[in-house]
């Protein structure tokens, strides 16, 4: 491969703060990549449709009493994604997009 090509990236969707994108990599696999501020996630296919489900299943589940104060977690194999109400209700923005 060329030193000087570059991956094609391609956006999937966009809020103020976070973005989903792709990316076709040189072995030919499309990796999903989820930007959250100054943390960026990377996904193979299989994982990004799992999170996918993950998030839409959490976006279903009814609020809890104390949600408003404490936000939501989001906890995965490799760490927890921790969101104010605020930042919850922009990021179900961002995965609406996906649809």
């Amino acid at each position: 491969m060329n030193e000087n090509s570059e991956i094609p990236v391609n956006s999937l969707a966009e809020t103020e703060n976070y973005t989903a994108w792709t990316a076709d990599e040189p072995d030919g696999e499309r990796t999903y990549h989820l930007e959250l501020g100054p943390v960026t996630a990377h996904f193979f296919q299989e994982e990004w449709e799992e999170f996918i489900d993950l998030i839409r299943d959490a976006a279903q589940e009814p609020p809890s009493s104390d949600q408003d104060e404490e936000g939501v977690e989001v906890e995965l194999d490799w760490g927890s994604l921790y969101f104010s109400q605020d930042e919850w209700t922009e990021f179900l923005s961002l995965i609406n997009q996906l649809a």
